[in-house]
């Protein structure tokens, strides 16, 4: 929600939807506040509550509000200079995210459960997909059994490689703000967690790289490197994809959104079919 102070600044207010979101938002504070201390482009977090009368209980937080167009809509409209000055600076920007080690691996910031090496992380994510493909009925268990074995089979081998690093897990277009026709931040952290650095490039590769001609290549540029073009890199890209998959093929099922599944069950029926 969009506010604007008696000054004319305008400001963004989020409000959780349920009381019980009080973990998830304090995740999303505690995301926002490192972003600030790493100088990472992001609106800047202005106050936080745990939850007031005013909301029935329910967390809140106020950010400032920038102006500009997402990503996807300004890069309609740019030059091919401009959109690869556009990409290398997104680029840049997540591989500073990328550079934030916490230290832990963690699937929420604001929790007191962290799990040291990337083999412990995986099975505990795992284990949730597996019960909730059970309840979902899309996939046979031999299905998911096949999923889990290819994953952890390359997760034991390039677990020592892994270290911890702040990931966004939503990055594509609309999740960036452009103004003036210039690359400006990067939006939305609400998803964001202490994980596997590569797990980033999925949505990106997916949604970005594979329909924005030379997209990859500039954005790599400002990154620093191209991980997916290492044997390790794409073996934890396969990773991420196959965790990626498995979560969105229940999340489209239960929220009734047939042709992302119709895409996601495409996409998982080619994942499952390239040797691991």
């Amino acid at each position: 929600m969009s506010l604007e102070t008696s000054s004319k600044i305008n400001l963004l207010l989020k409000i959780a939807l349920r009381s019980e979101q009080l973990g998830k938002m304090k995740s999303l504070r505690q995301v926002l506040e490192l972003a600030a201390k790493h100088q990472i482009p992001a609106p800047k977090l202005l106050y936080f509550s745990e939850g007031t009368a005013s909301f029935a209980g329910r967390p809140w937080l106020i950010q400032e509000f920038l102006t500009g167009q997402d990503g996807e809509v300004a890069i309609a409209g740019m030059s091919e200079p401009q959109r690869a000055t556009f990409f290398r600076d997104f680029g840049q920007a997540v591989a500073r995210l990328h550079s934030i080690n916490l230290g832990y691996f963690s699937e929420d910031l604001a929790s007191s459960r962290r799990e040291e090496t990337w083999t412990s992380v995986v099975e505990s994510r795992l284990e949730r997909l597996k019960n909730n493909h059970l309840q979902a009925g899309l996939l046979s268990p031999q299905r998911i059994e096949l999923a889990e074995e290819a994953i952890l089979s390359i997760v034991r081998a390039v677990s020592r490689e892994v270290r911890p690093s702040l990931v966004h897990r939503d990055l594509y277009l609309p999740n960036t703000l452009v103004a003036a026709g210039r690359f400006r931040c990067l939006l939305d952290f609400e998803h964001a967690r202490s994980w596997d650095a590569l797990s980033d490039f999925v949505k990106l590769k997916m949604w970005v790289f594979d329909s924005v001609p030379g997209s990859e290549s500039e954005f790599c540029s400002g990154y620093g490197s191209n991980p997916l073009m290492t044997n390790e890199g794409r073996m934890r890209f396969h990773v991420g994809l196959g965790l990626e998959l498995l979560s969105g093929l229940v999340y489209w099922k239960t929220t009734g959104q047939s042709a992302m599944l119709t895409d996601y069950q495409r996409r998982f029926k080619h994942w499952q079919s390239i040797p691991s």
